[in-house]
């Protein structure tokens, strides 16, 4: 019994170890027999952080380094003009130097000065204004202080213009650094070009923002920190009069300068306005300037009549200049373009009568307003004070707005030609009033006649930008049209005194810019070569918290936490030989490389009881915000390494590519927020070196396959390297089959 009971137990045994060592069958790639799917037009929106605000809200800041001064300011003011996609977090950059919270709707810090002023933005502000200017929507200070004074009685002899005026230009050589900054800041963000010489120059909305918030909204402390200077309000008749100032909180509806805040109605239409100054630091202020009265913390009933209306008016102002903001902050762009039928079929003929398939291309603009609440907010407030009644501007498509589209690969590469329906130019075409527009793609003839020699279908596209083109706008009958629809500001009484429109300001700017592949069918001559695309991204984001080693006696780098984020992205096309270039023995010719790349390191740290501050020994403290971008992009050809084995039923692929030297621009900072070393100063340089991209895709096996007269691969592949980072490989190869 025992016996048997053993050997059932190595028969067990026997067939469980025969059961593991039975090698696994090989599970290949899909392989199908036919053709692959039909690839779909593709539209990529472009880096565009102003589009993506209302759903995304406000991008990473640019980080300044150096001294704050003129220099500084000036380059901050041509970052935030150029109009990209690092415009935007220029401005909150710049906004973080000169001293200025910024905030949400719920009072919460978003970005946090290290020095700050005393007032905040909100996050909609800082979009809002600088797509405001870019649109070319401006003021002036005269009209800002028109609409202050409004038919007061009280108010009719200040210049609030000129005083506004006197006091930016003072600042510009005051004793504040902040200040000095800042002043030199407004001057340099002049779209125009026309400057700031009296209270009638126009300002656009990043300037008047800014006046609006510093030289109003905390002018007590400039007072106080600026050398000399005229009162913004004093009267014309009296020049002994003390410089007096006041408060404003952006989007609080009407209190100023109460120790509690007053309501426009009982039942306030927006929440947050009411809480809005406190939050931002203005009652402390209020009761600061009600002081220079000789008025103790004062209660509404002390407030002086001539005060409170020059409070109302101010606020009557900014929060129609706030509608403006909050309105082209959440703006937001979509396109659809529809194109039946593709792939379009390029022809196999060489003749230019013969040219291939054509297909009609449907570009629909669309515009939305996400956070449509908040806008209806801010309009029930100018309508409690004007009686205008405004509402959350038409969504829907945009109208009769000028397009247009341009190539993004050379033309004797483009499979295609693209050609406007009525015979125009394709960069200068207009949207329809389905807010539609349409253009004509008609395939190329090819190089030589394809149509009696064996031949290989490649997929390929046609890249093409098409943009809302402010170019070809016409500034005061556009612009509006795209922001508000069918409201008039010239008929917007107030309103459109406040805020007008310079005409041609957007020269060469696009409002929004989508990326369009028009996918297409080519050919090439039967060979042995690969013809097609292949693309690589990477992409890695990691944190790390950083202990520096410290020699005896010097000082440290500094303990801290670094954050590094890597982009890299190539686009790859082959460039098959023909038959007669192989039986030659012709070398492989280079691919066609598209290479984008962005890498970041920011390290926010502290450098502690240091032994060194220059001659002087001492134990110092630095707390500083250190960094490197480094940017790059070019179209270049270079060689392409594509290993392929195996057959119908199985088959290795892999990839390989090493790139030449890419001109890169390197931005290299620290910015010191505290330190007891007067000698620590921080620097901010730009400068022009070279970057490379190397990348590798282990031979395997991935589908898909698809075998028709050639062989077609279509698939993807993501994986995450050893330092973390994630790395997608996709492609759209194929080559005629190969004879046994």
């Amino acid at each position: 019994m025992m016996r048997s009971g053993i050997l059932c137990f190595l028969m067990l045994i026997l067939l469980s170890s025969a059961a593991i060592a039975q090698p696994q069958r090989r599970t290949g790639p899909p392989i199908v027999r036919g053709p692959a799917p039909s690839p779909k037009v593709k539209v990529t929106a472009e880096p565009d952080p102003l589009n993506d605000f209302a759903k995304k809200g406000l991008p990473r800041a640019y980080i300044f380094g150096g001294t704050p001064d003129a220099a500084l300011a000036k380059q901050a003011a041509k970052m935030i003009l150029a109009n990209d996609e690092n415009s935007l977090s220029a401005l909150i950059g710049a906004l973080q130097v000169a001293g200025f919270h910024i905030i949400d709707e719920k009072q919460k810090i978003l970005f946090k000065p290290e020095h700050p002023n005393g007032t905040a933005f909100f996050d909609y502000e800082v979009a809002g204004m600088l797509r405001s200017s870019y649109l070319g929507f401006a003021s002036s200070l005269e009209k800002f202080g028109t609409v202050i004074k409004g038919d007061s009685a009280e108010l009719k002899d200040l210049d609030i213009g000129a005083g506004m005026f006197a006091d930016l230009k003072a600042a510009r050589t005051g004793k504040s650094e902040q200040n000095r900054f800042l002043a030199e800041l407004i001057f340099a963000l002049d779209i125009e070009g026309k400057g700031i010489t009296s209270p009638r120059s126009s300002l656009n909305m990043l300037q008047m923002s800014l006046i609006e918030r510093r030289y109003l909204g905390d002018l007590v402390s400039a007072y106080e920190e600026m050398s000399g200077g005229f009162s913004v309000f004093r009267k014309k008749k009296d020049a002994n009069i003390a410089g007096v100032s006041f408060v404003k909180a952006s989007f609080n509806g009407m209190p100023l300068l109460f120790a509690e805040p007053a309501r426009v109605v009982d039942d306030s239409p927006c929440p947050t306005i009411d809480t809005a100054a406190e939050a931002q630091g203005y009652k402390k202020k209020g009761e600061k300037v009600l002081g220079m009265f000789g008025i103790k913390h004062p209660g509404k009933a002390e407030m002086d009549k001539y005060f409170e209306k020059l409070s109302k008016g101010v606020e009557l102002a900014n929060t129609i200049t706030s509608y403006l903001k909050l309105i082209a902050a959440n703006l937001f762009i979509e396109i659809d373009v529809d194109i039946p039928n593709t792939p379009l079929v390029r022809t196999k003929s060489n003749q230019l009568i013969d040219r291939g398939q054509e297909r009609i291309v449907t570009a629909t603009f669309k515009r939305y307003f996400p956070n449509s609440g908040q806008i209806n907010c801010v309009a029930k407030v100018i309508k409690i004070a004007t009686g205008a009644d405004l509402e959350v501007p038409e969504e829907g498509v945009l109208k009769e707005v000028p397009v247009k589209w341009e190539p993004l690969d050379r033309a004797e590469k483009a499979p295609l030609y693209i050609d406007a329906v009525d015979r125009g130019d394709v960069s200068k075409q207009l949207t329809d009033t389905a807010g539609q527009n349409k253009i004509k793609a008609t395939g190329k003839e090819q190089r030589q006649d394809l149509r009696k020699i064996a031949v290989t279908p490649v997929p390929k596209k046609d890249r093409w930008r098409v943009a809302i083109a402010t170019e070809r706008m016409d500034g005061q009958k556009d612009i509006p049209k795209i922001l508000w629809g069918s409201l008039d500001l010239k008929n917007g009484g107030i309103i459109g005194y406040l805020i007008g429109v310079v005409p041609d300001v957007m020269a060469k700017m696009a409002l929004k810019s989508f990326r369009v592949d028009i996918p297409v069918k080519d050919w090439e001559p039967c060979s042995g070569d690969w013809a097609g695309t292949v693309s690589y991204t990477r992409d890695l984001r990691k944190t790390e918290i950083v202990k520096s080693s410290r020699t005896p006696g010097m000082n440290s780098a500094g303990d801290g936490v670094k954050t590094i984020d890597i982009h890299e992205d190539v686009q790859i096309t082959l460039n098959p030989r023909t038959p007669e270039e192989i039986a030659a023995k012709v070398p492989r010719k280079h691919a066609d490389f598209d290479v984008f790349g962005n890498y970041t390191t920011e390290f926010e740290g502290r450098r502690e009881n240091d032994p060194c501050c220059g001659k002087t020994e001492g134990s110092y403290t630095t707390k500083f915000v250190s960094g490197t971008d480094i940017s790059f992009q070019k179209q270049f050809q270079n060689s392409f390494g594509l290993s392929f084995s195996g057959g119908d039923n199985d088959y290795q692929l892999g990839f390989s590519f090493s790139t030449a030297p890419i001109p890169s621009k390197v931005h290299d900072y620290e910015r010191v927020d505290q330190t007891t070393c007067d000698l620590e100063k921080g620097h901010d340089t730009i400068t022009e070196s070279t970057a490379w991209v190397h990348a590798n895709l282990a031979d395997g096996r991935y589908p898909t396959m698809f075998l028709t007269d050639g062989v077609q691969l279509t698939g993807s592949k993501t994986y995450q390297e050893t330092d973390g980072s994630t790395v997608t490989w996709e492609w759209d190869i194929t080559r005629c089959k190969q004879p046994r």
